[in-house]
Parts: C-alpha cells; structure tokens; sequence
C-alpha cells in the first residue's frame, strides 16, 4: 500500500495537502467546490500564493455552485464569490431559514468582506481560475506535478478543517494521475480488474442523461458476500437504498454511519435509514449509527477488499447532475485502515435501537426538490 495513504480529514489532510504545495515543484491543479473566504481557505490561498511566487503553475476550478453553501454555512464568506447573485443569496436564505432557524448574528455577518488576498491569487501570472461558471463539479481534488492525487470528500473551510468527518485519499505515482486523466476524457473504461481505478461521471466525457459510476458502485454493494461498510453524508436515492436492503436480506452485516443533524437533506436522510430499518427487520447484523458531528465522507468499503472513496453521495444529484470523482481500490489493507476509520466513529455516534422519527412533510418536499434538479441527470 505504499502508494495509497488513507489522510482522513481535518488538520491530517490539510497538513498533507500543505506539504505537497510547499514541495509542489512545476504544476498544481485543483478541483474545489466550496472554498470559503476562512483560516482554512486563507491559509490554502496563502501557500498556493507561494507556491506561485517560485514559479509552480496553479490551475484552480472551482465550481460557482457552491456560492449557495458558502453563503449560508460557516461563516458565510465565500472566498472567490464576492459578488453573490441574487439567486444565490435567495437559496442561501431558503437553506439558512430550512436547516438552521432565524439567527441575528448570521445574518449581521453575510455581507462579502473584500480579502487581497483573493485579489492577488487571481491576479498572478501563474495562476489560472475558473471560477464564474456554475460547471456542477462537485469533485474535490489536488494534482501536484503529475504524480501525486489527493481525492476524496473535503472542502477547503473551517468545518472541515475542525469539525466534520472527512475522508481523502493520497495516491502517489504518474500512472494514477495519468489513468484520471484518460478516464476523465472518456478515453479507457473503467476495469474493475485492475488495482486501483476511478469511478467518476464527467459531463464532458459521457452522453447525457448517462452516468456510468451508478453501475458499477451498485454492483459494488450487490456483490458483497460478508460485509459492507459505509461512511456516507447524503442518502435518499431509492436505488442504493434498494441496494443495500438487499444486501442486509441475503445476511451481509452492513454498517452504515452518517450525521445525526446532516446540513441538507436531513429529512430525507433518516426516511431512508427508516426504511431500510423497517424493510430489514432490523436485523443484528444491520448497525445503523448516528453520529454528533456532520460526516461529511462519501466511503464504502465491501468485504474488507473493495473501496469506493471519493465526492459522489447516495443521491441522485451525484448520479447524472454532478460531476463526481471516485477512486476504486482492490487492497485489503487499505481497506482495513477505510474500516477501522468508520468503526471509531462508534464510541460518540448513537446506535439506531428502534423506529426513526423523521419529519414525512419535509422529506417529500427535499425528495421533490432533488428530482427537479436531477430531472436531466440518469
């Protein structure tokens, strides 16, 4: 496993992501969704800044989707999206009001402050950003001279840096970046035979209306013989809810960690797990845990060899609406490091005993709202 590394989140990945610039020698390229103007975001800008100034070349995308979260999560600066539309700041009312109630001091503090920062970084004769167009990239990586990948389920803020549950994924070595690439492009298919693959949609590669990933992660789960684990943020598409109640009615044990108080789709979220509790029986080898924190990973790992770890959620913006990046490894240790993350999130997480109670109204309403948004997707 000595070129894949479990980083996690928070300070460990971020650190790891830090090292990497300081050491970045010709070209950084980064793939962010929701960058927030913050410590956490100032402090990334700060080394890429640097990292510019000793002549690497920084290629930054990032999606304007994300403006919405930016504007009414943290602490409600965004970093490269000073300028917020309408829109945005509509969504980002609806979404505040929806999951976090009236708040003065929320509300007090949403006006974009200017950072120099910012202005700086876009300014920079090595350094290139798109970050005006809504691309629907939900994918989180950096690429550090073509030989190094760091992927997986982080934004660049505070909550992820000092609160939510992460995981990245570090894979070092050319043919890694270079496999990505020719995936990315729609020039080789995924091979489940081979080591490590990718996992991904790509609006750019793929028909519409297509999205090659949703096979393979569902066969994933249907072919699981004795286990399967899953650290998840986002659930509610009935197909990996299908999925996995199969897979607990042939006897898998499946154990299933996601946030208690998740900051979107949170009704959605438990009448997915009360389904897949009433469906069950609940059953021993079903655990279900709810945890105090956002868990905010997208991992499953199946039968302590195959893992599924990237940006891509159980849900149908993240099948078809988004672009999404997953990599597949087939690597028992790995796994075992993917399981024992999960299973120490069981301590200070609540083990579901009996019936979820959920709020019916408010799930139909964010069912109904993710299937107009995924009305063009798979």
């Amino acid at each position: 496993m000595s070129d894949l590394r479990v980083l996690g989140g928070g300070a460990e990945a971020f650190g790891a992501i830090l090292r990497n610039i300081a050491n970045a020698r010709n070209r950084i390229e980064i793939h962010a969704f929701l960058w927030c103007d913050d410590n956490t975001g100032n402090k990334l800008a700060t080394a890429l800044l640097e990292a510019a100034e000793r002549d690497v070349t920084v290629i930054i995308h990032k999606d304007r989707v994300a403006a919405v979260y930016e504007l009414s999560g943290g602490n409600n600066q965004s970093f490269f999206h000073k300028e917020a539309k309408r829109g945005e700041k509509f969504a980002a009312w609806v979404l505040e009001r929806t999951y976090l109630g009236k708040d003065k001091e929320r509300k007090a503090r949403k006006r974009q402050r200017p950072n120099a920062l910012v202005d700086q970084l876009v300014a920079h004769p090595n350094v290139t950003v798109a970050h005006d167009d809504k691309r629907f990239d939900h994918s989180k990586m950096f690429i550090f001279d073509e030989e190094i990948l760091v992927l997986g389920s982080m934004g660049i803020g505070d909550d992820h840096h000092d609160e939510w549950i992460d995981m990245m994924i570090e894979l070092t070595g050319a043919h890694h970046v270079e496999r990505l690439a020719q995936r990315m492009a729609g020039e080789v298919e995924f091979d489940s035979t081979r080591r490590v693959d990718f996992l991904l949609h790509n609006q750019r590669a793929h028909e519409k209306k297509t999205c090659p990933m949703l096979s393979e992660r569902l066969n994933l789960i249907e072919s699981a013989e004795t286990s399967v684990v899953i650290e998840m943020a986002y659930l509610g598409d009935p197909r990996f809810t299908k999925a996995l109640i199969g897979a607990v009615n042939r006897g898998v044990a499946v154990t299933l960690v996601t946030g208690r108080d998740v900051n979107v789709l949170r009704s959605l979220g438990r009448a997915t797990l009360a389904k897949i509790l009433k469906s069950t029986g609940a059953p021993e080898h079903l655990c279900i845990i709810l945890h105090p924190r956002m868990v905010h990973a997208k991992m499953v790992v199946v039968d302590g060899r195959y893992s599924d770890v990237g940006s891509a959620n159980f849900t149908k913006l993240s099948h078809g609406v988004y672009d999404e990046v997953n990599v597949y490894i087939d690597d028992e240790e790995l796994a075992q490091a993917l399981t024992e993350h999960a299973f120490s999130h069981r301590e200070d997480g609540e083990v579901v005993q009996g019936p979820l109670s959920y709020k019916k109204w408010v799930s139909q309403v964010e069912r109904a709202t993710v299937a107009y948004q995924s009305r063009n997707g798979a």
